[in-house]
């Protein structure tokens, strides 16, 4: 009996060491990092960014609940980013971010059936700064060094402040907000170069965390707050983001 358990457990001990040789070859499917080609080159520097900027005035313009909407407004964002390759199709960096939105609305009737509201004279403004530690893998195309999947995480800190203003019956009437966010955030997408040096990636933020805090200030005598704890996995079509990036 004790021979037949030793022939057991010597037979389990030599099939759990013989596939685990074997067993690599059959499921290596080609994905490991060491054996890509070199897409980024170990000691590679990435700068550049990526921006957006728009523009719209509403002349008595109707849009769903909106009737005889007269407003004007703009956007900007930019986010300027550098990055190093510690060794190839891998790179460690920062990333920045300012982002501004103005919104000025003359007159503006929203309606929902027969429930209606007027408004005049509104007047937002919103500022955001953002700083972000980043790092990148490169997945080459099969064995191309022109074209490259590639995950970019996010790990950082956002601040900034918002105001509205608006004309009512008892009077003006504004809000002041400041809120402090902290962030996670993977952005996946594909990178290709246009030439030696010059490459422009397109990208979206698919899985993000985050924290954040705001503190409101009614007419400078109201106070509130709220902590907010968001975590989404999407992919939003509108949220996709362009690049433009040297390599040196």
């Amino acid at each position: 009996m004790k021979r037949t358990i030793f022939y057991i457990f010597a037979i389990a001990a030599c099939l759990w060491m013989l596939p685990g040789k074997a067993g690599a070859q059959i499921l290596d499917r080609g994905l490991s990092l060491s054996s890509m080609p070199s897409f980024t080159q170990k000691g590679t520097w990435m700068v550049g960014g990526t921006g957006s900027w728009t523009v719209h005035r509403n002349d008595n313009y109707s849009f769903i609940f909106s009737d005889g909407m007269t407003s004007t407004g703009y956007n900007v964002k930019v986010s300027p980013a550098f990055c190093y390759m510690l060794k190839d199709n891998l790179g460690i960096g920062v990333r920045a971010g300012y982002s501004r939105s103005n919104l000025k609305v003359d007159e503006a009737n929203i309606g929902f059936g027969d429930l209606g509201m007027d408004f005049s004279d509104i007047h937002t403004l919103k500022h955001h700064y953002e700083i972000n530690a980043l790092m990148r893998n490169y997945i080459p195309i099969g064995k191309s060094r022109k074209l490259a999947l590639y995950n970019e995480i996010q790990m950082g800190y956002r601040f900034g402040v918002s105001k509205i203003a608006g004309r009512m019956e008892e009077g003006y009437n504004g809000n002041y907000t400041d809120d402090r966010s902290i962030q996670v955030n993977f952005c996946p997408g594909i990178v290709g170069f246009a030439n030696d040096h010059w490459a422009v990636d397109v990208n979206v933020n698919m899985l993000g965390l985050t924290l954040a805090n705001m503190k409101q200030s009614q007419n400078q005598v109201e106070k509130g707050s709220l902590n907010v704890t968001k975590m989404s996995f999407q992919v939003n079509i509108l949220a996709i983001g362009f690049g433009l990036y040297y390599y040196l």
